[in-house]
Protein backbone atom coordinates (compact mmCIF):
# COMPACT_ATOMS: atom_id res chain seq x y z
CA UNK A 1 0.00 0.00 0.00
CA UNK A 2 2.58 2.71 0.60
CA UNK A 3 4.73 1.55 -2.10
CA UNK A 4 1.50 2.26 -4.12
CA UNK A 5 0.90 5.67 -2.77
CA UNK A 6 4.28 6.74 -3.02
CA UNK A 7 4.31 5.73 -6.96
CA UNK A 8 1.16 8.34 -7.21
CA UNK A 9 3.00 10.78 -5.25
CA UNK A 10 6.13 10.49 -7.30
CA UNK A 11 3.92 10.53 -10.96
CA UNK A 12 1.64 13.71 -8.93
CA UNK A 13 4.41 15.47 -8.56
CA UNK A 14 6.47 15.05 -11.91
CA UNK A 15 3.55 15.98 -13.63
CA UNK A 16 3.89 19.83 -12.28
CA UNK A 17 6.79 19.96 -13.46
CA UNK A 18 8.93 18.91 -10.65
CA UNK A 19 12.48 16.87 -10.81
CA UNK A 20 12.25 13.95 -8.03
CA UNK A 21 14.88 11.95 -6.23
CA UNK A 22 13.61 9.25 -4.37
CA UNK A 23 15.58 8.44 -0.85
CA UNK A 24 12.11 5.79 -0.16
CA UNK A 25 14.88 2.97 0.78
CA UNK A 26 17.31 5.23 2.23
CA UNK A 27 16.00 4.43 5.76
CA UNK A 28 15.85 8.38 6.25
CA UNK A 29 13.33 11.17 7.71
CA UNK A 30 12.21 12.06 4.10
CA UNK A 31 11.13 9.58 1.08
CA UNK A 32 11.04 12.22 -1.83
CA UNK A 33 12.88 15.57 -2.58
CA UNK A 34 11.17 17.48 -5.53
CA UNK A 35 12.65 20.47 -7.22
CA UNK A 36 11.54 23.02 -9.77
CA UNK A 37 12.79 26.83 -9.69
CA UNK A 38 12.38 28.32 -6.37
CA UNK A 39 10.67 25.82 -4.67
CA UNK A 40 11.68 22.30 -2.88
CA UNK A 41 9.97 19.92 -1.83
CA UNK A 42 10.65 17.62 0.95
CA UNK A 43 8.02 14.65 1.48
CA UNK A 44 7.47 11.67 3.86
CA UNK A 45 4.82 9.11 2.53
CA UNK A 46 2.33 7.23 5.40
CA UNK A 47 -0.76 5.11 5.02
CA UNK A 48 -1.38 6.58 8.37
CA UNK A 49 -0.08 9.84 9.20
CA UNK A 50 0.14 8.94 12.60
CA UNK A 51 3.27 6.79 12.20
CA UNK A 52 5.21 9.90 11.90
CA UNK A 53 7.53 9.82 14.79
CA UNK A 54 9.00 13.01 16.58
CA UNK A 55 12.76 12.34 15.94
CA UNK A 56 12.02 12.57 12.50
CA UNK A 57 9.61 15.43 12.96
CA UNK A 58 12.39 17.65 14.70
CA UNK A 59 14.66 16.60 11.69
CA UNK A 60 12.18 17.37 9.12
CA UNK A 61 11.63 20.53 10.27
CA UNK A 62 15.53 21.09 11.03
CA UNK A 63 15.74 20.32 6.99
CA UNK A 64 12.51 22.67 6.01
CA UNK A 65 14.44 25.43 7.66
CA UNK A 66 18.11 24.80 6.18
CA UNK A 67 17.56 24.44 2.93
CA UNK A 68 14.43 26.67 2.48
CA UNK A 69 11.92 23.98 1.99
CA UNK A 70 8.51 22.89 2.17
CA UNK A 71 7.81 19.61 4.34
CA UNK A 72 4.79 17.91 3.76
CA UNK A 73 3.25 14.45 5.49
CA UNK A 74 1.79 12.42 2.62
CA UNK A 75 -0.92 9.99 4.13
CA UNK A 76 -4.31 8.46 3.38
CA UNK A 77 -5.69 7.98 6.87
CA UNK A 78 -4.96 8.44 10.60
CA UNK A 79 -5.65 6.03 13.20
CA UNK A 80 -9.40 7.29 13.25
CA UNK A 81 -10.52 8.90 9.94
CA UNK A 82 -9.39 8.80 6.46
CA UNK A 83 -8.13 12.51 5.36
CA UNK A 84 -10.62 14.58 3.42
CA UNK A 85 -9.55 16.41 0.13
CA UNK A 86 -8.80 20.04 0.54
CA UNK A 87 -8.21 19.89 4.66
CA UNK A 88 -4.87 19.67 6.13
CA UNK A 89 -4.05 18.25 9.51
CA UNK A 90 -1.42 18.92 11.85
CA UNK A 91 0.85 16.05 13.23
CA UNK A 92 3.94 16.77 15.30
CA UNK A 93 4.53 20.64 13.89
CA UNK A 94 4.22 18.98 10.56
CA UNK A 95 1.42 19.30 8.13
CA UNK A 96 -0.38 16.47 6.52
CA UNK A 97 -2.54 16.24 3.62
CA UNK A 98 -4.23 13.63 1.49
CA UNK A 99 -2.64 13.23 -2.36
CA UNK A 100 -5.72 14.44 -3.98
CA UNK A 101 -4.91 17.84 -1.76
CA UNK A 102 -1.67 17.62 -2.69
CA UNK A 103 -2.68 17.82 -6.13
CA UNK A 104 -4.92 21.11 -5.36
CA UNK A 105 -2.16 22.43 -3.68
CA UNK A 106 0.75 22.00 -6.36
CA UNK A 107 -2.27 23.76 -8.67
CA UNK A 108 -2.46 26.61 -6.23
CA UNK A 109 -6.10 25.98 -5.66
CA UNK A 110 -5.22 26.08 -1.74
CA UNK A 111 -7.17 24.80 1.06
CA UNK A 112 -9.40 26.03 3.20
CA UNK A 113 -9.44 24.00 6.59
CA UNK A 114 -7.20 22.96 8.96
CA UNK A 115 -8.27 20.08 11.50
CA UNK A 116 -6.33 20.55 14.68
CA UNK A 117 -7.87 19.13 17.85
CA UNK A 118 -10.88 17.28 17.10
CA UNK A 119 -12.03 20.85 15.09
CA UNK A 120 -12.52 22.12 11.20
CA UNK A 121 -11.26 25.37 12.28
CA UNK A 122 -10.95 28.34 9.14
CA UNK A 123 -9.51 31.68 9.12
CA UNK A 124 -11.99 34.24 8.26
CA UNK A 125 -11.34 37.27 6.15
CA UNK A 126 -11.79 40.16 9.73
CA UNK A 127 -11.82 43.69 7.40
CA UNK A 128 -14.67 42.14 5.61
CA UNK A 129 -16.68 40.39 8.20
CA UNK A 130 -16.53 43.71 10.03
CA UNK A 131 -17.90 45.90 6.76
CA UNK A 132 -20.71 43.54 6.01
CA UNK A 133 -21.84 43.61 9.07
CA UNK A 134 -21.53 47.35 10.14
CA UNK A 135 -23.38 47.51 5.64
CA UNK A 136 -26.10 45.26 6.89
CA UNK A 137 -26.83 47.41 9.91
CA UNK A 138 -26.16 45.12 12.79
CA UNK A 139 -24.73 45.51 16.07
CA UNK A 140 -22.29 42.71 17.09
CA UNK A 141 -24.91 41.28 19.84
CA UNK A 142 -27.82 41.47 16.89
CA UNK A 143 -25.07 39.20 14.81
CA UNK A 144 -24.08 37.15 17.99
CA UNK A 145 -28.05 36.06 19.08
CA UNK A 146 -28.26 35.04 14.76
CA UNK A 147 -25.68 32.92 14.64
CA UNK A 148 -26.09 31.20 18.69
CA UNK A 149 -22.80 32.90 19.45
CA UNK A 150 -21.62 36.05 22.08
CA UNK A 151 -20.69 39.61 21.48
CA UNK A 152 -17.04 38.83 22.65
CA UNK A 153 -16.58 36.12 19.80
CA UNK A 154 -17.46 38.43 17.03
CA UNK A 155 -15.01 40.85 18.47
CA UNK A 156 -12.62 38.56 18.26
CA UNK A 157 -13.40 37.63 14.87
CA UNK A 158 -13.26 40.99 13.74
CA UNK A 159 -9.10 40.99 15.20
CA UNK A 160 -8.49 37.92 12.80
CA UNK A 161 -9.21 34.79 15.46
CA UNK A 162 -9.87 32.09 13.83
CA UNK A 163 -13.08 29.70 14.15
CA UNK A 164 -15.00 26.68 13.39
CA UNK A 165 -16.16 25.71 9.96
CA UNK A 166 -19.69 25.32 11.38
CA UNK A 167 -19.60 28.78 12.67
CA UNK A 168 -17.72 30.23 9.58
CA UNK A 169 -20.93 28.80 7.59
CA UNK A 170 -23.31 30.65 9.80
CA UNK A 171 -21.29 33.81 10.04
CA UNK A 172 -21.05 33.79 5.41
CA UNK A 173 -25.15 32.48 5.79
CA UNK A 174 -26.26 35.44 7.78
CA UNK A 175 -24.01 38.02 5.81
CA UNK A 176 -24.65 36.61 2.26
CA UNK A 177 -21.11 36.33 1.44
CA UNK A 178 -17.80 34.48 1.17
CA UNK A 179 -15.68 34.86 4.54
CA UNK A 180 -13.34 31.89 4.81
CA UNK A 181 -10.07 32.59 3.61
CA UNK A 182 -7.65 30.16 1.74
CA UNK A 183 -4.44 29.05 3.17
CA UNK A 184 -1.13 30.02 1.06
CA UNK A 185 0.92 26.93 2.43
CA UNK A 186 3.90 27.67 0.87
CA UNK A 187 3.70 31.29 2.38
CA UNK A 188 2.56 29.86 5.80
CA UNK A 189 5.27 27.90 6.06
CA UNK A 190 7.79 30.32 4.88
CA UNK A 191 7.12 32.04 7.84
CA UNK A 192 7.11 28.98 10.00
CA UNK A 193 11.11 27.92 9.10
CA UNK A 194 11.87 31.52 10.04
CA UNK A 195 11.21 30.90 13.53
CA UNK A 196 12.86 27.72 13.76
CA UNK A 197 15.77 27.59 16.30
CA UNK A 198 19.01 25.62 16.76
CA UNK A 199 19.78 24.51 13.55
CA UNK A 200 23.29 24.66 14.07
CA UNK A 201 25.32 22.98 16.63
CA UNK A 202 28.25 24.66 18.73
CA UNK A 203 29.68 21.95 20.20
CA UNK A 204 30.20 18.47 18.54
CA UNK A 205 30.12 14.44 19.37
CA UNK A 206 32.03 13.99 16.05
CA UNK A 207 35.66 15.32 15.98
CA UNK A 208 35.55 15.58 12.18
CA UNK A 209 32.34 18.27 11.94
CA UNK A 210 33.93 19.35 14.97
CA UNK A 211 36.92 20.58 13.04
CA UNK A 212 34.90 21.29 9.93
CA UNK A 213 32.98 23.87 11.87
CA UNK A 214 36.12 25.32 13.34
CA UNK A 215 37.42 26.04 9.62
CA UNK A 216 34.67 29.14 10.13
CA UNK A 217 31.43 27.96 9.19
CA UNK A 218 27.74 26.77 10.36
CA UNK A 219 27.35 23.21 11.03
CA UNK A 220 23.44 21.63 11.51
CA UNK A 221 23.85 17.47 12.48
CA UNK A 222 21.49 15.33 11.14
CA UNK A 223 21.02 11.81 12.55
CA UNK A 224 17.57 10.49 10.32
CA UNK A 225 19.46 11.80 6.68
CA UNK A 226 21.30 10.26 3.38
CA UNK A 227 23.91 12.84 5.22
CA UNK A 228 25.53 13.38 8.25
CA UNK A 229 25.70 16.97 8.15
CA UNK A 230 25.62 20.22 6.14
CA UNK A 231 27.64 23.17 6.26
CA UNK A 232 26.99 26.61 5.46
CA UNK A 233 26.88 29.08 4.52
CA UNK A 234 28.30 27.84 1.13
CA UNK A 235 26.55 26.35 -1.62
CA UNK A 236 25.41 23.90 0.93
CA UNK A 237 28.37 21.86 1.28
CA UNK A 238 26.68 18.45 2.38
CA UNK A 239 28.65 15.76 4.71
CA UNK A 240 28.55 12.09 4.71
CA UNK A 241 30.49 9.55 6.63
CA UNK A 242 32.32 6.59 5.79
CA UNK A 243 34.73 3.56 6.54
CA UNK A 244 34.72 0.76 4.81
CA UNK A 245 34.89 0.88 1.11
CA UNK A 246 31.27 -0.60 0.97
CA UNK A 247 30.19 1.91 3.15
CA UNK A 248 32.02 4.63 0.91
CA UNK A 249 30.15 3.51 -2.22
CA UNK A 250 26.97 3.41 -0.62
CA UNK A 251 27.44 6.66 0.83
CA UNK A 252 28.61 8.07 -2.67
CA UNK A 253 25.18 6.95 -4.09
CA UNK A 254 23.07 8.37 -1.22
CA UNK A 255 24.83 11.94 -1.72
CA UNK A 256 24.80 12.04 -5.59
CA UNK A 257 20.55 11.80 -4.82
CA UNK A 258 21.58 14.79 -2.32
CA UNK A 259 23.39 16.59 -4.37
CA UNK A 260 20.81 16.62 -7.25
CA UNK A 261 17.73 16.89 -4.80
CA UNK A 262 19.15 19.72 -2.35
CA UNK A 263 21.44 21.43 -5.51
CA UNK A 264 24.66 20.99 -2.57
CA UNK A 265 28.08 20.27 -3.19
CA UNK A 266 28.59 16.36 -1.44
CA UNK A 267 31.44 15.25 0.42
CA UNK A 268 32.78 11.71 1.97
CA UNK A 269 34.87 12.27 5.73
CA UNK A 270 36.73 9.11 5.69
CA UNK A 271 39.21 7.50 8.09
CA UNK A 272 39.82 4.94 6.03
CA UNK A 273 41.06 7.43 3.08
CA UNK A 274 42.06 5.15 -0.14
CA UNK A 275 40.67 7.31 -2.58
CA UNK A 276 40.65 10.96 -3.78
CA UNK A 277 36.86 10.18 -5.29
CA UNK A 278 33.80 7.94 -5.38
CA UNK A 279 31.21 8.25 -7.91
CA UNK A 280 32.62 11.25 -8.61
CA UNK A 281 32.22 12.46 -5.02
CA UNK A 282 35.09 13.56 -3.13
CA UNK A 283 36.42 12.00 -0.34
CA UNK A 284 38.24 13.45 2.54
CA UNK A 285 40.59 11.74 5.06
CA UNK A 286 39.84 12.96 8.45
CA UNK A 287 43.47 13.61 9.47
CA UNK A 288 43.63 16.25 6.08
CA UNK A 289 41.30 18.20 7.97
CA UNK A 290 43.86 18.95 10.41
CA UNK A 291 46.42 20.86 8.11
CA UNK A 292 43.44 23.03 6.66
CA UNK A 293 43.34 26.77 7.89
CA UNK A 294 40.00 27.93 6.64
CA UNK A 295 36.83 27.14 4.67
CA UNK A 296 38.18 27.70 1.22
CA UNK A 297 41.00 25.81 1.98
CA UNK A 298 38.60 22.27 2.37
CA UNK A 299 36.61 23.62 -0.85
CA UNK A 300 39.81 23.99 -3.05
CA UNK A 301 40.81 20.79 -1.59
CA UNK A 302 37.25 19.40 -3.03
CA UNK A 303 37.71 21.13 -6.11
CA UNK A 304 40.89 19.23 -6.55
CA UNK A 305 39.55 15.89 -6.29
CA UNK A 306 36.22 16.23 -8.09
CA UNK A 307 37.99 17.03 -11.37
Amino acid sequence: MRETLLLKTTALIKEHGFAVESFAHSNACFDIVAKRPNMTLVLKVFNNIDALREEHAAELRKIAAVFNATVLIIGEKSKVFFLKKGVLYERLGLTALSLPSLGGLLAEHFPSVKYFKGKSIVELDAEKLKERRKEMGLTLQQLASKIGSTIESIHRYEKGVSTSLNTAEKLEDILNTSLVKKINLFEEQKLERGKEKQLFEESFEDSALEKVHDLGVKVAVFKHAPFKAVAHPSDFLVIGKATARQGIAKKAEELAKAKEAFKGKPIIISQEFKYRQVANIPIVAEEELDSLNKFKDLMKLIKERES
